[in-house]
């Protein structure tokens, strides 16, 4: 269940539509409760009187700017948003859309122009009395000075995000809270289980019917399904991965309860679906987001090797990280389930394989990939990361080797290899 609502959490949280429709629902109310002034307030309360019309022509101008001012501000969001996609990735686009300021900005704007026509309607139809014409121009000049501070800040925050090593740094953040979490817990509770097998045979296989990314799995609600009618289940995903009807997504050991088309739907109901991946189970999202971010800016219409550098700086972080050993359950807490590792390797290789393959050709990547592998292998504590690095490190020098044209830059690379591979060499020695 809190798999479920954090999950619907951040689908509000990345919808631009969620914020300003509360906010405009609020400032509806706030005009329609300014009618009632009068019977509301104390008679020793007094609050001084403004004439109709120029509460009329402040509300006036108050609908006309905000509605100039919206469109102006989603024009301009939607130019980020394409920058955004074609500069580093589409996959990074959720998080810009989570933005805090932004959301706001564009709740202020649209909430003070449904604030001045409903304020207008009342107007019309002789809702207010005095002291609700007061209120209702005084709340109008409040909104006002808030939506400028709103465009004022929105203006300097949207330049800052147009740059690319804004959309890094966020996607940095966002995969560093996921990898925390998953090392926290990195079966969900279940039975690890190494490898994604195969069905064996004399179980039955659920596949889900709609074709989408797995953002979740609810292993509490499967967990308490499973023991209430006496089942084993082995999940044939993580989270991240794309389902399809003819992809098995768990294989159910029956026990003496039989599944039927009920049991089935409840089961399969506790995959979270959606069109987009999600960070919030899946740290392999970040580190995809972030090698093709590298990859695209290695592309020879853009060729930004110091960004792909950036990317290379965050991953080696994030990288770090991950390398430290996982916390793990002495007893599984959900003993009915066991879920597929999510190893170091397969982490390293959709981080960093791309940018080996299309950083070949410049000197300064490839060095510092080399770097990064290097730094990697001193902040792991265990033996088995070691060997990982070590093949990323011969396949980052196999690609370089192949692609290089320069002597000179040849001759830097072998030096850079010995150096990484007696450095990684003595990590083995030492961990064995």
């Amino acid at each position: 269940m809190i798999t479920r609502l954090h999950n619907f959490v951040i689908r509000l949280r990345s919808a631009l539509w969620f914020r300003p429709t509360i906010a405009s629902i609020g400032a509806a109310a706030l005009a329609l409760i300014l009618a009632g002034t009068d019977r509301l307030l104390p008679e020793f309360i007094a609050i001084p009187e403004v004439d109709d019309g120029s509460v009329k022509e402040l509300l006036k101008l108050l609908a006309s700017a905000m509605l100039t001012v919206t469109t102006v501000t989603l024009s301009a969001l939607l130019l980020v948003f394409n920058m955004a996609a074609s500069q580093a990735s589409p996959r990074a686009l959720p998080g810009l859309m989570a933005d805090e300021v932004t959301q706001n900005a564009l709740s202020t704007f649209i909430a003070t122009f449904v604030f001045a026509m409903a304020g207008m309607l009342g107007l019309a139809l002789e809702a207010y009395d005095k002291s609700g014409l007061s209120l209702l121009f005084g709340c109008g000049l409040l909104l006002t000075v808030q939506a400028l501070r709103y465009l004022v800040q929105w203006m300097h925050h949207i330049a800052s995000t147009l740059r690319l090593g804004n959309i890094v740094a966020r996607v940095h953040t966002d995969t560093q809270d996921s990898l925390a979490r998953f090392l926290a817990d990195p079966y969900l509770g279940a039975h690890p289980v190494e490898g994604k097998r195969e069905a064996e045979n004399g179980t039955a296989t659920l596949a889900t019917t709609r074709s989408a990314y797995l953002c979740g799995i609810d292993t509490d609600g499967l967990q308490e399904i499973a023991a209430r009618n006496g089942l084993t289940i082995e999940l044939m995903c993580r989270p991240g991965d794309f389902l399809h009807r003819d992809r098995p997504a768990m294989a159910i050991h029956i026990g003496e309860e039989r599944l039927d088309d009920g049991l089935r739907e409840k089961l399969l109901g506790y995959f979270l679906l959606g069109e987009e991946r999600s960070y919030h189970q899946d740290p392999l999202l970040g580190l995809q987001i972030l090698g093709e971010v590298a990859s695209r800016a290695l592309s020879p219409g853009i060729n930004d090797p110091k960004t792909a550098i950036i990317c290379l700086d965050r991953l080696e972080a994030l990288l770090s990280q991950a390398a430290q050993p996982p916390q793990q359950e002495d007893v599984p807490r959900h003993d009915r389930l066991s879920l597929p590792a999510l190893t170091f390797q397969t982490m390293l290789d959709r981080a960093m394989h791309s940018i080996a393959r299309d950083g070949a050709t410049d000197i300064e990547v490839v060095l510092r990939q080399i770097a990064a592998l290097e730094r990697i292998a001193m902040a792991a504590d265990t033996a088995q990361i070691q060997p990982i690095l070590m093949d990323m490190l011969n396949l980052t020098i196999g690609y370089a080797e192949d692609a290089l044209p320069l002597k000179q830059d040849r001759e830097v690379l072998e030096q850079a290899a010995m150096r990484a591979r007696r450095r990684l060499s003595g990590s083995l020695a030492s961990a064995g």
